[in-house]
């Protein structure tokens, strides 16, 4: 009986492409590729901040959504920058053994909830030895990552980064109240913001984000102090309908370009990472380079960066009222906040694309790329 004709197409392609690639049909030697398949606007984001620090050091940096896009491709460095980029549970790319691999884990383990991740992990077990060096954001996802076999000597931590030019702390009161204005939020309120979103593309809650923990959060919060809730991006019906069933006051704004979020940040007195897991967030940085009191779960960068009460403030996951509470007290004492703000400024400053960008080159691609 002959095989499926499926499975012979894939192999006969697999064929041509790698009798391509030792062609060296699409050879890229010196050159660059930073790949962001499946990690969405905030992974483009990283690789459209660290390309232009990393231009002077390859022949040439050029951004890829995925890999199947140069099939011949050859003699190349490569990086994915998030796990889908490579490892994406259902097989890894065919990708050339001549191109040297470095790939970004940034978050998930053997024991998420999530089956494509636990595929993923599978795939990570079978094929790590495909990878130069594995990039983790944090020391939690380093355990997860080790936790599925890898040799601890091709793991780096290394954080992802924020562009520190663009998020700055708001130093002119009159912006933040133009904002606050722009926005129709009330002056005198005390306000949070969220801006990730609350549900997956099919409408469900994406429960790993912590939405009914923000929203319990938000409204133990509302019970002592006149909060209000900013949020932005699409998805975020879930939040909303809770917070509107607590009586919450919010205001809703569709995300625009990166340039708008940066001003954004300066309506808020805190912001609040509910998640249950992370890599980032990518807003976590951004508050801290904004000046913008964290008050976060334990989860991602926010164990490795925040010491509670200095620079901001960490609860358990699933902890609502430890959230509520830490909320609450920047509330009462607008002082502990700029006290924070301020020390959380100076933490992010190693987070600069400019940094981060010199920790790849002289930590990850110096070894991976030679």
């Amino acid at each position: 009986m002959l095989p499926p004709l499926l499975p012979r197409f894939r192999r006969a392609a697999r064929r041509v492409r790698a009798a391509a690639a030792n062609f060296g049909l699409d050879a890229q030697p010196g050159s660059l590729f930073l790949i962001t398949g499946g990690g969405g606007w905030s992974v483009i984001e990283i690789a459209l901040g660290l390309q232009p620090h990393l231009t002077s050091h390859f022949r040439e940096v050029s951004i890829l959504n995925q890999v199947e896009q140069r099939p011949y491709l050859s003699r190349a460095n490569v990086h994915c920058l998030c796990r889908p980029a490579f490892f994406k549970g259902g097989g890894i790319p065919p990708l050339h053994s001549s191109n040297r691999l470095v790939v970004s884990w940034l978050h998930g383990g053997r024991h998420s909830d999530s089956p494509e991740m636990v595929a993923a992990c599978r795939q990570l077990e079978r094929h790590w030895r495909r990878v130069g060096r594995i990039v983790v954001p944090n020391t939690r996802t380093l355990r997860d990552v080790l936790a599925c076999g890898v040799d601890e000597r091709i793991v780096r931590v290394i954080p992802t980064a924020v562009d520190t030019r663009l998020f700055q702390p708001c130093t002119n009161p009159d912006c933040r109240v133009e904002m606050r204005r722009r926005f129709g939020i009330p002056l005198d309120a005390f306000v949070v913001g969220s801006f990730q979103r609350d549900e997956d593309d099919a409408g469900m809650p994406k429960l790993v984000k912590g939405p009914d923990v923000l929203v319990e959060a938000l409204a133990l919060v509302h019970r002592q102090a006149p909060v209000h809730v900013l949020l932005t991006g699409p998805s975020r019906r879930y939040v909303m309908r809770g917070l509107e069933s607590h009586g919450v006051p919010h205001t809703h704004v569709q995300q625009g370009v990166l340039a708008d979020m940066s001003h954004m940040y300066h309506t808020l007195d805190a912001y609040c990472v509910s998640s249950r897991e992370e890599g980032g967030p990518a807003p976590l940085r951004e508050s801290m380079a904004s000046g913008v009191p964290v008050v976060s779960t334990r989860v991602g960068l926010a164990i490795d960066l925040i010491d509670h009460g200095r620079n901001g403030f960490v609860a358990d996951v699933g902890d609502a009222s430890g959230l509520a509470r830490d909320l609450l007290a920047l509330a009462a004492d607008a002082a502990t906040g700029r006290r924070v703000a301020a020390a959380a400024s100076e933490t992010v400053r190693a987070l600069d694309f400019s940094v981060i960008a010199q920790r790849l080159r002289t930590e990850v691609y110096s070894e991976a790329f030679g």
